[in-house]
């Protein structure tokens, strides 16, 4: 059974990243813990409790409507509501880094400059924070077959080949086509042992060198590959440091066209 973790926030923005979880993974055996974060950060106590009470009100309400409209949709999915007062980003981690879950599937809208919108930010958080596979949903993206699947990679070799397990189930899943996209400089030998480590899954090869803006050569290419998925690869140090640092893991959240697979190696 595949096990998911989906945090919302009601938004159309969080129940389509919902529903692109129940197409992504198949409605059959299939259990997903829809999760929502409320509750305020100041004021007296008595007011907080009383805020508080009314805001826990209205969300079950919206959790037992979304989920009523998914059981309708997923009759097969099982759907368990969590609700808590605990701040997003660590509340998302602690629950990913359980083990409970396959992956954690979040929705994200677009934020620019000092604008930080709810599943935006704390997807971004949430990324730089687990150890979990995360897919990051774009707002508005429509799922569509699982035909094609790029993934990105510098020059650095995996520690282990369980490293993109997330993503060879994926792709077995969908029977997808999957493309490796080597970004750097230029070509070294360290692209070799990337792609030892997904022989199984026959992939192809192709080159994006010399620009220095990691985020641009991936958004220009998957905007003319039509890719349904990319996968990224968090590491501790070197070439995708830069892609993972703070500021430029929260655009590259926001910019994605195409749902992002984001997979840990901070060994």
């Amino acid at each position: 059974m595949n096990t998911i973790l989906v945090p919302v926030d009601f938004s159309e923005t969080s129940s389509n990243a919902l529903s692109y979880a129940v197409q992504l993974f198949g409605a059959s055996d299939l259990e997903i813990t829809v999760l929502h974060m409320y509750g305020v950060r100041s004021g007296g106590a008595l007011l907080m409790k009383n805020i508080d009470g009314v805001l826990q009100k209205d969300a079950q309400q919206k959790m037992d409507d979304l989920l009523k409209t998914m059981q309708n949709q997923y009759p097969e999915v099982i759907f368990k509501p969590k609700m808590t007062k605990n701040e997003a980003i660590p509340a998302i981690v602690a629950m990913g880094d359980s083990g409970t879950y396959d992956f954690i599937v979040m929705g994200t809208k677009g934020a620019s400059g000092l604008k930080e919108v709810f599943m935006g930010s704390v997807a971004g958080g949430v990324v730089s924070r687990t150890t979990a596979p995360v897919l990051v949903v774009p707002m508005d993206h429509a799922y569509r077959p699982l035909e094609k699947i790029v993934m990105a990679i510098g020059n650095d070799a995996f520690s282990s080949d369980t490293v993109i397990m997330p993503l060879k189930k994926i792709a077995a899943l969908h029977q997808s086509e999957v493309k490796v996209l080597h970004i750097a400089d230029k070509k070294t030998p360290q692209i070799q042992e990337a792609l030892l480590a997904m022989e199984d899954l026959n992939p192809t090869v192709d080159y994006a060198f010399g620009s220095g803006n990691v985020n641009k050569d991936l958004n220009d290419y998957l905007t003319k590959d039509f890719s349904g998925l990319a996968c990224l690869i968090r590491t501790k140090k070197g070439f995708f440091e830069r892609l993972f640092n703070e500021s430029v893991t929260l655009k590259q959240t926001f910019s994605s066209a195409v749902p992002l697979l984001i997979l840990h190696d901070l060994s």
